[in-house]
């Protein structure tokens, strides 16, 4: 997986505790930031039958099929395999067919730990299976990421010619001179003319594959539904892909997801042209089953945070999601994606 270290990728910025996204709220809404939480010590795991009273012999660990399943899973059971070393129990990783899996999962308690959970998921996670959040993946000191608007066409989408990065990757109408997602959103004055165009999105349960776009699409005078034929590729990966194969002629993503395919297709950067960017988005994180022991959960986010503070741990969540840190999470700082859900009410659905 390409790991960049340019804008298209951040530039480390101030993570927010609480924001709103851009396109979610009215011209005086604004993205307020503040310095990531610390993360909780490391602690022993504990050894004594009564603080591990309650504890089950086995966990199911589940994670969100962002990109091509099976690699997922390879990548998921060396973590899962960490996490049981740590806790002493062991641990299977899980990989659904679609993030609605995920929910599914844990709602009927066939998984008692989540991660790689979007967003969206993280909410669903609290509010419809009962979960506990626990944890917020950090990418390049930020707690924010966007949707990324991309195109095989850059004559319709760009205002001007594409520039590329010092990778060679392609953007245009300012996004290469980004620094954060608070500089979103861009180029959304190009959505009002996907009405009758083919959009490659991820997947209904993604935030920033297709809430979040779903949104810009209706805010632009475009119904994500109706004016626009909707492809869904079931991975950020598979969302560039189709674009770069010319299935669709715009896509969405995270930001910068064309590196998941580039060892495959390494022209990405040049067939697929990023044109925009959404407002800023909290990041994806991890949660467990809400009737864990609370000796348990502490463990379980301690493991977690350890796990990503050594080599081997960093490398696997960089091989699953990017991810570059834990840190703790509250829910209030999923507010924005409530209040999302509210707005685009059946869209959604």
């Amino acid at each position: 997986m390409k790991r960049s270290t340019t804008k298209r990728s951040f530039v480390a910025f101030a993570a927010a505790a609480s924001l709103v996204i851009a396109a979610c709220g009215s011209d005086d809404d604004a993205a307020t930031t503040t310095a990531a939480p610390e993360a909780p010590a490391a602690t022993e795991v504990p050894a004594d039958s009564v603080a591990r009273e309650g504890w089950p012999e086995k966990l199911v660990f589940t994670l969100t099929p962002s990109q091509e399943t099976g690699g997922l899973i390879e990548t998921a059971q060396p973590l899962a395999d960490m996490l049981g070393e740590r806790l002493g129990i062991e641990v299977e990783a899980l990989v659904p067919t679609d993030y609605s899996g995920v929910i599914v999962a844990l709602e009927s308690g066939q998984a008692q730990i989540a991660g790689g959970l979007g967003p969206r998921q993280m909410v669903q996670a609290e509010e419809q299976a009962g979960a506990e959040l626990i944890l917020q993946s950090e990418r390049y000191g930020s707690l924010l990421y966007v949707t990324q608007w991309f195109t095989n066409d850059p004559d319709t989408y760009c205002n001007d010619t594409p520039v590329a990065d010092q990778d060679g990757f392609l953007f245009c109408n300012g996004v290469l001179d980004a620094e954060s997602a608070a500089d979103g959103p861009i180029g959304a004055d190009k959505l009002a003319l996907l009405a009758g165009q083919t959009v490659s999105f991820v997947d209904q349960g993604s935030t920033s594959g297709y809430a979040i776009p779903a949104l810009q699409l209706v805010e632009a005078g475009i119904d994500p539904i109706d004016d626009i034929n909707g492809l869904f590729a079931g991975g950020h990966d598979g969302s560039v892909q189709a674009v770069y194969d010319g299935d669709a002629a715009v896509g969405v993503s995270f930001n910068d997801a064309r590196g998941t395919i580039e060892e495959t297709s390494s022209d990405v950067g040049q067939k697929v042209v990023v044109f925009g960017w959404s407002g800023p988005i909290p990041n994806d994180g991890f949660a467990v089953a809400g009737d864990l022991p609370d000796s348990l959960v502490a463990a379980i986010t301690a493991a977690f945070v350890a796990i990503a503070a050594t080599e081997e741990g960093a490398t696997v969540l960089d091989e699953l999601y990017q991810i570059d840190g834990l840190v703790p999470v509250d829910s209030v700082d999923f507010d924005v994606i409530r209040q999302l859900e509210v707005k685009l009410g059946d869209v959604l659905d």
